[in-house]
């Protein structure tokens, strides 16, 4: 097998059509062995429904389906772990992949013999037919640096499958996978080739879209961050690398004041970021302690 493109699945009724279609149409892949692996997770709309008829008509088509409602990372690991590719490309079950972005994602695979290809993901109501090409591609030897320095979030890469079992997929302490499965990669990874095109595109607007929930990115941003430096205890001797882990907890903890504050500036929270911008504070224990509690109580956040 050579590719298994993982579909994750809430309540996507009206727009999973679309998306399995689009990897029906990828181009110049016709020789390759693929299957398109769909989880649904227990999806309370007609969303299996409709994947049981498309799979009718394409037997390359899996179907996982949660007894109970588990959230993307745990659903996408159970995908993963599933599938029989060499390579593995991650899609949401609203999203989009251009006709000739798999074929792209692959050559730049090989051409620089990486496990990890990234490319760039926007949202836009009118979704282009073809990868949308800006620059050329960079090949960076050390990727976690690159992730850090310049976080690549949301979907649209390829990476091996055996890469993914040494990184352990996605971190399952954290509700949505967007930002820690680009960061437990790079951490595992030889090397990232960065393609400085958009191959990857997200729905405007959707039934069930999670990212309208800013707490809940921010929340998932902060334990992403912290999960990361407590699991990889080496960061901590690298003075660049855990100062830049240290910059994106305290972003978390500025961005979740402003997002729910009129007067965020007068803030302990703005205080921090600022003393980490101009002076390049790190978190003490005692503050990483105090945050964690108050990001664990916030309300109507999925854990």
């Amino acid at each position: 097998m050579d590719i298994s493109y993982l579909i994750t699945i809430f309540n996507k009724q009206n727009e999973i059509h679309e998306t399995i279609s689009c990897i029906q149409n990828q181009e110049k892949i016709s020789s390759l062995d693929i299957e398109i692996v769909c989880i649904d997770d227990l999806s309370s709309d007609s969303s299996i429904h409709v994947l049981e008829k498309l799979k009718k008509n394409d037997p390359r088509i899996k179907i996982i389906q949660n007894d109970i409602n588990l959230g993307p990372s745990k659903s996408i690991n159970i995908a993963a772990k599933m599938a029989k590719g060499k390579y593995l490309i991650p899609i949401d079950g609203d999203d989009y992949l251009p006709a000739d972005a798999t074929r792209q994602l692959l050559d730049n695979a090989e051409k620089y013999d990486s496990e990890l290809v990234f490319g760039i993901s926007k949202r836009l109501k009118k979704i282009p037919e073809r990868v949308t090409y800006i620059t050329p591609e960079n090949l960076y030897n050390k990727p976690l640096e690159r992730v850090l320095k310049k976080p690549i979030v949301r979907m649209g890469y390829l990476v091996s499958k055996n890469l993914w079992v040494l990184s352990d997929g996605a971190d399952e302490k954290i509700f949505i996978q967007d930002m820690s499965l680009p960061l437990r990669l790079a951490a595992n990874a030889d090397s990232l080739v960065f393609l400085n095109s958009i191959i990857y595109y997200l729905r405007d607007t959707s039934d069930s879209n999670l990212s309208d929930n800013t707490n809940q990115q921010h929340h998932d941003r902060y334990f992403t961050y912290l999960n990361f430096l407590s699991d990889h205890k080496k960061i901590l001797l690298d003075r660049k690398l855990n100062s830049y882990i240290h910059s994106k907890l305290i972003s978390s903890i500025w961005k979740i004041k402003r997002d729910n504050s009129r007067f965020p500036f007068f803030s302990i929270n703005f205080l921090i970021y600022a003393a980490n911008k101009i002076f390049k504070y790190n978190l003490n224990k005692k503050d990483i302690i105090t945050w964690s509690d108050f990001f664990m109580n916030i309300r109507n956040i999925r854990r």
